[in-house]
C-alpha cells in the first residue's frame, strides 16, 4: 500500500476513503497517516527554531532572538511560538501587534516553572508549549477540512451509484431560502417535492450536532452520520420525525440509503453493491470529477 493511496489531496485518495466508508469503516484510520506527517513536519520546524535560539543566553538576549523568529514566521508558526493556536489567541484578545509582549510573559512564566523543576529546562518547556499548540491547530484543521471533503464526495458518489444524476435528481449545498432557513447538504427530487439530506462524520462526543441535523432536514428527511453513543436519543428523535437515520460505522450505508429512498424518489434506483469487491468496483468506475471538488489545499 503506497503512502499516497489515502492522500486527501488527490482524487484517488478520496475515492479510496469513500469506498472504505461505504464498507462501514472509520475514515480516521485512513487519514491519520497524512495528519501524522503534517505533525512531524511542524515539530521539526519548531525544533529548528529552538536550536536557533540561544539556550544559555540571558532572558533579554533570548527575547531579542525570539523577536526575529516572530518577524520571519508565517501565520500559524507565529502563534505557535506563543504556545497558542490562532483561535485561542482570538479568544484571549491577543492582537498581532501584542504578540511580543505576550511571548515575554510566557517566557518568564516558563523560566520560573523550569527553575523549580529538576527534570525540565526552559528550552524544553517552550518547545512543549509550541508542539501542543501545533498539534491542536493541525488536528483541528484536518478534522474540519477532511470531513467537508469526504462528506461531499460520499454524497455525490453514493447517490450516483444508486442511479441518481446530479443537477437533475439531486443538488448539493443548497442555499437557504424562504422555505429552508439554513443551507442543506443535499436535496433529492421525490414524488412529493424534495428530500433534504444532511451528513456529518461526527463521533460520539458531538451528538448534539447530529440532533441538530435531524431538526434541519425536517420530517421525511435523511441524516447520514458516523456513529452515535448508546445513550443518545437521536435515533428515537429521527424515528419520531420519520427521518432516515443512516449510520456509516460497521454498517452498509448504501444499502440503507437505497432502502429509505427507493419508494420516495420518482426515478427507479439501482440496487447497491452488496459486498466489498462490488463496492470497490462500483466506486472505481466513477469519474474523478466526483472526488476532486473541495479537495484539501496542497
Amino acid at each position: 500500500m503506497t503512502p499516497n493511496l489515502y492522500d486527501l489531496n488527490s482524487a484517488d485518495g478520496v475515492r479510496q476513503i469513500v469506498a472504505a466508508l461505504f464498507q462501514g469503516y472509520n475514515y480516521r484510520l485512513y487519514t491519520e497517516g497524512q495528519t501524522r506527517n503534517q505533525l512531524l513536519d511542524a515539530y521539526r520546524q519548531l525544533t529548528a527554531v529552538r536550536e536557533r535560539l540561544p539556550a544559555d543566553a540571558s532572558h533579554e538576549e533570548w527575547m531579542a532572538a525570539a523577536e526575529a523568529e516572530l518577524d520571519d514566521a508565517g501565520n500559524d508558526l507565529a502563534w505557535w511560538l506563543l504556545g497558542l493556536t490562532n483561535k485561542t489567541a482570538q479568544n484571549l484578545g491577543i492582537r498581532r501587534d501584542g504578540r511580543l509582549d505576550y511571548l515575554e510573559e510566557v517566557a518568564r512564566h516558563v523560566r520560573e516553572v523550569s527553575a523549580g523543576s529538576p527534570d525540565g529546562s526552559f528550552d524544553d518547556g517552550m518547545l512543549m508549549l509550541w508542539a501542543g499548540a501545533a498539534t491542536l491547530t493541525i488536528r483541528g484543521s484536518r478534522k474540519s477540512t477532511a470531513g467537508k471533503t469526504l462528506e461531499r464526495a460520499f454524497l455525490r458518489a453514493g447517490l450516483t451509484i444508486l442511479g441518481l444524476e446530479e443537477g437533475t435528481d439531486f443538488w448539493l449545498n443548497m442555499q437557504r431560502d424562504a422555505e429552508v432557513p439554513r443551507e442543506i447538504d443535499v436535496e433529492i427530487a421525490s414524488r412529493r417535492g424534495r428530500i433534504r439530506v444532511e451528513m456529518g462524520l461526527i463521533e460520539r462526543g458531538n451528538q448534539e450536532v447530529i440532533e441538530d441535523k435531524i431538526t434541519r432536514v425536517g420530517t421525511g428527511g435523511m441524516v447520514i452520520f458516523d456513529q452515535i453513543g448508546p445513550r443518545s436519543n437521536a435515533r428515537q428523535t429521527a424515528e419520531n420525525n420519520q427521518v432516515g437515520f443512516i449510520q456509516i460505522r460497521n454498517n452498509r450505508p448504501l444499502t440503507e440509503m437505497h432502502g429509505f429512498l427507493n419508494d420516495k424518489v420518482a426515478k427507479m434506483l439501482v440496487e447497491p453493491p452488496a459486498n466489498t469487491d462490488d463496492i470497490v468496483e462500483a466506486v472505481g468506475r466513477l469519474p474523478d470529477e466526483l472526488f476532486v471538488s473541495g479537495l484539501l489545499p496542497a
